[in-house]
């Protein structure tokens, strides 16, 4: 009997050997059948690192995708990646995406791979990420004021919206070619180009909101020119069964506690859901929920549900600050120009405004 256990034993001891070699073999040979990604995230701007950007390595064969994240000193690491081609894309708030494919990733090898990365003010002098932000005036402190039904008021005049989460949009192949064709043309159909409206998903980002706020309704001002107001229904009607199609929609709102939840459909299908050019159609339905944390802070956060362009709906997360008191709304006007259209568009060309025929002085 003795003699069983003991044999046991040692049966069991060798298995548990077999196991653990076994295993730091497969790793070994995993390992070595496997490359790396490294590299640096910095602007193109002032060569600043970038620190949270999203980094996705995507195989060209398989599909398979592989993430990381840059450090406070912009580097990141992407690991485990079985040999092959990829398509490297990295995506942060306020800079334009970056898209580089053919890189070639060897086993037990590692790519250095620095990223170079574009913000939207085309890298102007006095635009850059230090020169904004010293610009934003120090939000005002204190408690959430209420108006006298008890509801949050959101009246006052808030700046530009920060983007602090873009969402994962994932287009549908018409949208995801439009999308292609917008950043290979310098975004050449922006709505602004012709002084159109942008539409609510995007609106507020690039200039100051005005909050004008009733118990039965409340308007949304904007200080750009040609960006039109919005009027959101707080009177408990329901959405018309058939809006006219318009760039702002039919928007209802309603209270969900201390939450403003303002639900929008009829749109045109002419509007942008991103800078970067991601196309909407009229099936557009968006549905943003406004906080309002304190005094001198704001948090929006928009869910873009367009089935006619995407593969499901998304959320963005934006955030903004009160403006001081005695702040005013500048004016902003389209200049004319002599030049209908630049070859790459307004933002990669001349002046901004409105573009007339050639001959308008």
């Amino acid at each position: 009997m003795i003699q069983t256990e003991i044999v046991a034993t040692s049966l069991r001891k060798n298995i548990v050997l077999g196991l653990a070699v076994w295993l730091l073999l497969t790793s070994s040979a995993a390992a070595q059948n496997t490359g790396t990604i490294t590299g640096v995230v910095t602007a193109v701007v002032d060569d600043q690192a970038l620190a949270k950007a999203a980094i996705q390595a995507k195989n060209s064969t398989t599909g398979a995708t592989y993430a990381a994240e840059s450090a406070a000193d912009g580097r990141y690491t992407l690991t485990g990646l079985i040999w092959g081609t990829y398509e490297i894309s990295v995506d942060m708030p306020g800079m334009r995406p970056f898209r580089k494919s053919g890189v070639a990733v060897e086993s037990a090898r590692t790519v250095q791979l620095d990223l170079r990365i574009e913000d939207w003010q085309l890298n102007t002098i006095g635009e850059s990420r230090e020169d904004i932000a010293a610009k934003r005036p120090t939000p005002p402190a204190g408690p959430m004021p209420r108006l006298s039904d008890g509801h949050p008021d959101f009246s006052g005049i808030w700046l530009g919206y920060e983007v602090i989460d873009p969402g994962k949009p994932e287009p549908l192949p018409w949208a995801a070619a439009y999308l292609k064709q917008e950043l290979e043309n310098n975004q050449k159909d922006w709505p602004e180009l012709r002084c159109m409206p942008i539409g609510p998903i995007l609106q507020g980002e690039d200039g100051d909101n005005l909050f004008v706020q009733t118990p039965k309704l409340i308007s949304i001002l904007y200080d750009i020119g040609h960006d039109l107001p919005r009027l959101i229904y707080m009177d408990g009607r329901p959405h018309p069964n058939d809006p006219n199609p318009s760039w702002m929609g039919h928007s209802i709102g309603k209270w969900d506690g201390d939450t403003l939840v303002v639900d929008t459909i009829g749109f045109n299908g002419r509007e942008w859901a991103s800078f970067e050019g991601l196309p909407t159609t009229e099936r557009l339905h968006v549905v943003e929920r406004f906080r309002r944390t304190d005094l001198g802070h704001l948090e929006k956060e928009i869910i873009v549900d367009d089935p006619g362009a995407y593969t499901k709906p998304w959320t963005i997360k934006k955030r903004t600050t009160l403006a001081p008191p005695n702040y005013e709304f500048q004016e902003y006007v389209g200049r004319r120009l002599r030049v209908a259209l630049s070859p790459g568009g307004n933002r990669g060309g001349t002046s901004p405004g409105c573009p007339r025929i050639l001959n308008d002085e």
